[in-house]
């Protein structure tokens, strides 16, 4: 009797270990968690998908215009020609005096509008940008002469608008000539390249400069441009 208890019992707990595993059931959720592994998934959380579309955004904002949208983007360039630029007999910054007037413009870097008076032969142009107070007249397609009218362009020694006559003549000396109205100052160069170019400024009753100009003598003389044209 003892041996078929025991017997019984035995059998018993075998059938009972193999209901077990047909039925996925365990002792206790324990043993199961340490002897089962499963695929690893994650799931991303908030600030996963939030950094990851920081990190687009990030890089779209640093693609250039070419990189987004073609290397056929229109760009604008400054003018070569600037407040910056100085007179001198040979003209103004970039552009030269005997330029065409499309030289002119290709040395600016910028267009020139013509004023509303004027006519083929003798016309001012004047800067669309880069250049506050300059004009520039053009004879028979040429610039010929070059005005400054306001704004902060100096010689190349630094006399422009507003500056004395004491001080322009302190400076030059001989090569000074001064009207016989004393409302003007002329200069005379004594270099041979330059003996037909003059910068003349234009003064006040007080001898304060008021406008300055230069180009050759014939067509820098009169006191208004294009006044024969």
């Amino acid at each position: 009797m003892t041996h078929r208890n025991i017997g019984a019992k035995n059998l018993f707990g075998v059938a009972c270990a193999l209901a077990l595993i047909a039925s996925g059931c365990s002792l206790s959720s324990t043993a199961s968690d340490s002897t089962t592994t499963l695929p690893s998934v994650t799931t991303p959380s908030s600030s996963d998908v939030a950094s990851s579309d920081d990190s687009a955004s990030t890089s779209d904002a640093v693609q250039s215009a070419a990189e987004r949208y073609g290397t056929d983007v229109e760009t604008t360039t400054p003018p070569t020609l600037t407040d910056a630029d100085t007179i001198t007999t040979a003209g103004l910054g970039p552009v030269r005096i005997g330029h065409t007037l499309e030289e002119a413009q290709e040395a600016a870097g910028v267009s020139f509008n013509a004023a509303s008076t004027g006519t083929e032969k003798c016309q001012y142009y004047t800067p669309a940008a880069g250049a506050t107070g300059a004009s520039f007249m053009v004879v028979s397609g040429e610039v010929v002469r070059i005005d400054i009218s306001s704004g902060p362009i100096t010689t190349k020694s630094g006399y422009g608008i507003g500056s004395s006559k004491g001080d322009i003549k302190s400076a030059f000396g001989s090569k000074i000539e001064e009207s016989s109205s004393s409302d003007a100052l002329t200069f005379v160069p004594v270099t041979n390249g330059d003996k037909q170019m003059r910068v003349i400024w234009e003064l006040d009753e007080a001898g304060v400069v008021t406008s300055l100009r230069v180009g050759r003598t014939s067509d820098v003389s009169p006191k208004v441009g294009c006044s024969a044209g």
